[in-house]
C-alpha cells in the first residue's frame, strides 16, 4: 500500500487506488519528497529494500533520519541543490542498491532504488566464464598445435634433422629459445613441438602474434590489469596472456615487431619471471617457459637501435635457425604427402600426387615456404574433381627459363656480381620494394635495399636509368 500524508499529493480515490496498485507492483523502490522537504510517498519495494518500516520514513525530512538511513540525504540533497538527476550505488547489509533522484515539477523530487546484487553476481559470473573460455581457447590452440606439430615436423633433410636434434636436447629444460627463420618455415609448429616434448606439456601453450596487434593493445593482451586501473576496466581485472601461460609455455611470435617501449617490460618478465599488472604496484610471480620467434634480423635491428640489445641477449640463449624450404628440397615430397593425407581425411576425398607433379613441386623455390606448400595442397584437394594431381594442375611458374647468353669472357667473380645485380634489378622492376625483393630472392630486406642502391647506381653510370 502507498502511504501519504496531509499536505502530500491529492487525487481522486479511483486514481489513487490505481497509482497505489501500480507503484506497489513495482520491484523498484519509489520514494517522493514534497516541496516542504518531507517524505510524502513510499512504496512497499522501497521500504523492503531499505529494511526500514514505512512509518519511519513518511513525514520525515531526509536529513533527520536515523544513522542507518543516512543513504537517503546525499542523493536527494545533491538533486535538490543542483536541480539535476543524481545517481549512486550503495552497499547496504551485503547488498548493492542503485539509487537515483530526479527533480519533478513544482519542487518535488522522486527517488528510486533497485537491488543490483544479482546483476553484479551475474556480471562476475560472466567475467569468470569469459576468462575460463579464453584459458580453454589457448589450451585448445596448444593441443591443436601440438597435434599438428607431430604431423608437420617431418623431413629427411640433414638440415631439419639437425634442427630436430637440437630441439630434443633443449626441450626438457627451461632455457629461453629463439626461433629464427623466414615467414612460413614452421616456427609456430616447432614451438608447439618444444612444448609437447617438455615437462610442461600438461600446462597451457599460449601464443601471441606481436605483428597482428598495435603496441597499446599488445601490452593489454600480454599484461594483466588490476580492478579500476582505467575507465571501462572489469571490476575484477583481467588476466593477460603471460599470466594465462602460468605453468606452461608462452610463445611470443614475431617478437621483432614489439615496440621499443614494450620491450623494457618484456625484458623484466624474462629476467624476473614476474609481472606487474597495469594499474598495480605489487608484482606477481609467473612460472613460464618463453619461446620467441622472428623472421627479422634482430642483430641488424640492435645495430640500428630498433631492438634492445639486453633483450636480444636474454632471448638468444638457444637460437634455432630453421632453414627455408628451398634449401631442403628433399623435404618437399614428404611434406606434400603429409598435407595431402590430412586434407583428404578432413574433406573425405581421395587424391594422389603423380611423380611428375612431385618433381614440379621440388623444382619450385617456395618463397612462402611450408605455409605456401600447405595452402597449395589444400587448394588442390578442394578444387580438383580428378583423383590424380598432375603437373598441369599446379599453379606454379614453369621451371627453368631461357639460357644465359655468354657474350664475353670475364672473371667469374665479376660475372656473378653482374648477374646478381641484374637479378636484383629485375626483381625490383617487378615488385617495387626492397621488402618484396628480399622475400622473392630469399635475402634480408637490408641486403636487398643495399643491392638495389648498387643496381640503381650502375644504371645511372651506364645511362640505362
Amino acid at each position: 500500500m502507498i502511504c501519504g500524508s496531509a499536505g502530500g499529493m491529492c487525487m481522486a480515490p479511483l486514481a489513487e487506488t490505481v497509482v497505489r496498485a501500480l507503484l506497489d507492483g513495482l520491484a523498484e523502490g519509489v520514494l517522493a519528497v514534497a516541496p516542504d522537504g518531507r517524505i510524502r510517498l513510499v512504496n512497499g519495494a522501497m521500504a523492503q529494500l531499505l529494511g526500514t518500516p514505512r512509518a519511519r520514513l513518511l513525514d520525515r525530512r531526509p536529513a533527520d533520519l536515523e544513522d542507518g538511513d543516512k543513504w537517503v540525504p546525499p542523493v536527494l540533497r545533491r538533486c535538490l541543490e543542483t536541480g539535476e538527476r543524481q545517481a549512486m550505488v550503495l552497499e547496504r547489509a551485503g547488498r548493492r542498491l542503485a539509487l537515483t533522484a530526479v527533480p519533478l515539477p513544482e519542487g518535488w523530487v522522486l527517488a528510486t532504488a533497485r537491488d543490483i546484487t544479482e546483476l553484479d553476481r551475474l556480471e562476475r559470473q560472466v567475467e569468470r566464464m569469459t576468462q575460463e573460455r579464453e584459458r580453454y581457447r589457448h589450451e585448445l590452440a596448444g593441443l591443436r598445435a601440438g597435434q599438428a606439430g607431430r604431423a608437420e615436423v617431418v623431413g629427411s633433410s640433414l638440415a631439419m634433422q639437425r634442427v630436430m636434434d637440437l630441439i630434443r636436447r633443449v626441450a626438457p629444460v627451461d632455457s629461453t629459445i629463439l626461433l629464427l627463420g623466414e615467414s612460413g618455415v614452421g616456427k609456430g609448429v616447432l614451438a608447439a613441438e618444444i612444448h609437447r616434448l617438455s615437462p610442461r606439456r600438461s600446462g597451457p601453450f599460449v601464443r601471441i602474434d606481436c605483428a597482428a596487434l598495435p603496441g597499446s593493445l599488445l601490452e593489454s593482451e600480454l599484461f594483466d590489469y588490476s580492478p579500476g586501473s582505467f575507465t571501462g576496466a572489469r571490476r575484477e581485472g583481467k588476466p593477460g596472456l603471460i599470466e594465462q601461460a602460468h605453468g606452461g609455455t608462452l610463445f611470443i611470435d614475431e617478437i621483432g615487431d614489439v615496440p621499443l617501449e614494450l620491450q623494457v617490460k618484456l625484458l623484466h618478465v624474462i629476467q624476473e619471471r614476474r609481472i606487474i599488472r597495469l594499474g598495480a604496484v605489487t608484482p606477481t610471480a609467473v612460472d613460464i617457459r618463453i619461446i620467441a620467434a622472428t623472421h627479422r634480423d634482430l642483430e641488424a635491428m640492435v645495430a640500428e637501435g630498433r631492438f634492445r640489445a639486453d633483450l636480444y641477449y636474454r632471448l638468444n640463449v638457444v637460437p634455432v635457425k630453421i632453414p627455408p624450404l628451398r634449401e631442403r628440397p628433399e623435404d618437399i615430397p614428404v611434406l606434400a604427402r603429409t598435407f595431402l593425407d590430412r586434407f583428404c581425411a578432413r574433406y573425405r576425398v581421395e587424391r594422389t600426387l603423380t611423380p611428375e607433379a612431385v618433381e614440379r613441386l621440388v623444382a619450385y623455390s617456395w618463397p612462402g615456404n611450408v605455409r605456401e606448400l600447405e595452402n597449395l595442397v589444400e587448394r588442390l584437394v578442394v578444387t580438383l574433381d580428378e583423383r590424380e594431381i598432375r603437373p598441369e594442375h599446379l599453379p606454379l611458374p614453369a621451371p627453368g627459363g631461357p639460357p644465359v647468353q655468354v657474350r664475353e669472357i670475364v672473371p667469374l667473380k665479376e660475372a656473378v656480381a653482374a648477374l646478381e645485380l641484374e637479378l636484383v634489378g629485375e626483381a625490383y622492376r617487378r615488385f617495387g620494394s626492397s621488402v618484396k625483393v628480399g622475400r622473392a630472392l630469399g635475402i634480408h630486406q637490408t641486403t636487398a635495399a643495399r643491392k638495389i642502391r648498387e643496381w640503381k647506381a650502375r644504371q645511372e653510370r651506364t645511362g640505362r636509368g
